[in-house]
């Protein structure tokens, strides 16, 4: 391929020079997992002889020309036979592809090879659309393009007005080819559930950060070891108008409006959601019967209110990253609350050996460990969680460890063999602890 400088749509047959020309062979189309094993098992450095037959065919390689070119000059020129000198050119340049051709000086002999196959019933080029389909999964579209093959010394990709067109082609392709994916995995969440009631995950996110994005997704997940999107909805508060009156009726008869919701943006999660649970029979013939979601999350009440699914009950079921997670979000809200307020000893509620940073995400880590310590016994789950708050209210005058456990904790097994021990070191001052135990009693209620 040629330097990102080359930037017009037809280009001619025009010799370049060894050190701004570039090209590249093929990337593999296999499934993502496969592909990361192949990946795995591929050793490009590998010394041996036999290296080269591991290499995927249909992979795609960046090559600078420089290299391409040197490689030529080593080869003999098919009609003349003797050792190849001569120009490279670039006949035609489409986005990514480009069609190079190899003049022999000697009998003026030329061959040409073409940087990318094309897609099958398409006049496209292999390259271009795969281009286009990591613009979109990197969130960076057409103007990221740009700059990224910018950077890479590469040809530019297709023109913006092609890659609009090219974008409502792609979709139909996109939307059958997920639709086939999150069939394929629910049939075999179904297998390994060995029945129809799965218990699946569910996340919303939107277009831009906070609750103000004009355009909302959620997605269900199976919950196997190897999670799959069993189903996706989208929600779209923004519809086109325009004050122009003729212009409008225009839209109105080409345009297809995506605005499907009316609410709050905050409130597009539960609503996705719910849509696919309303839908999980229709579609997939399956009941949803365990959700696993945010743990302060207003979907689940949204669920079980509204979805009946005939003598079945949907359950909730706590994500233990989410769970722990509420722990750092109530106290940072303590924290927050009471800004430079003081407490009973004069002082305010963060600082160090406080409810600093590294003390609150401690707690959490704590909490998470303990939930998965004891997630099989709801009763040594209360005891180990309050466990956490008593360990940092005691003191060497009044050490408080009716919860903890002789197994792990250092002041129990010191009182057994008779040893000092010295809580100063983990200790958080009382007046913090008792601000902060609404947060416990929350999380153990």
């Amino acid at each position: 391929m040629e330097a990102s400088s080359l930037q017009s749509k037809n280009i001619s047959t025009t010799q370049t020079t060894t050190s701004n020309l570039t090209t590249s062979s093929t990337r593999s189309s296999l499934p993502s997992q496969q592909k990361i094993k192949n990946k795995t098992k591929l050793d490009i450095t590998s010394t041996s002889s036999k290296s080269y037959s591991k290499v995927p065919l249909d992979r795609y390689s960046i090559i600078q020309n420089q290299v391409l070119l040197s490689l030529i000059f080593k080869t003999n020129c098919e009609a003349c036979r003797n050792r190849w000198s001569g120009n490279m050119n670039i006949n035609k340049r489409e986005g990514l592809f480009l069609i190079l051709s190899f003049q022999c000086s000697i009998c003026q002999n030329i061959i040409t090879i073409e940087t990318s196959p094309k897609i099958v019933a398409s006049d496209r080029r292999d390259i271009n659309v795969r281009s286009k389909i990591s613009g979109h999964l990197c969130g960076i579209r057409h103007a990221g393009l740009v700059k990224l093959m910018g950077a890479l010394n590469l040809p530019s990709p297709i023109q913006d007005e092609r890659y609009s067109k090219w974008n409502r082609n792609l979709l139909i392709v996109v939307k059958s080819f997920t639709g086939r994916s999150m069939k394929k995995a629910v049939e075999e969440t179904v297998a390994a559930e060995n029945g129809t009631e799965l218990m699946v995950s569910g996340d919303g996110f939107w277009q831009t950060r906070g609750f103000q994005s004009r355009h909302g997704a959620a997605a269900l997940l199976s919950c196997n070891p190897t999670p799959k999107v069993l189903d996706i909805e989208t929600c779209s508060a923004l519809s086109i108008k325009t004050s122009n009156p003729a212009k409008y009726e225009n839209i109105i008869r080409t345009h297809r409006c995506e605005k499907n919701y009316e609410k709050s943006s905050g409130t597009m999660e539960s609503a996705a959601i719910l849509t696919m649970f309303k839908r999980s029979v229709s579609k997939y013939g399956v009941y949803y019967t365990k959700y696993v979601g945010d743990g302060d999350s207003k979907t689940f009440p949204v669920l079980s209110k509204i979805v009946h699914y005939p003598g079945k009950e949907i359950k909730k079921i706590e994500d233990l990253n989410h769970f722990s997670k509420r722990m750092k979000r109530g106290l940072e809200t303590i924290k927050r609350e009471h800004g430079r307020k003081k407490l009973s000893d004069g002082k305010t509620i963060g600082g160090k050996n406080r409810l600093s940073v590294h003390n609150i995400l401690r707690l959490q880590m704590t909490l998470a460990s303990t939930i998965r310590k004891f997630k099989h016994d709801l009763d040594l789950l209360f005891k180990g969680s309050w466990a956490i708050f008593w360990h940092k209210y005691s003191t060497n005058d009044d050490p408080r460890h009716d919860y903890c456990s002789i197994d792990w904790y250092g002041y129990l097994k010191s009182v057994h063999d008779k040893t000092p021990y010295d809580h100063t070191s983990h200790a958080i001052p009382r007046p913090v602890l008792h601000a902060i135990k609404p947060v416990f009693n929350n999380l153990c209620s």
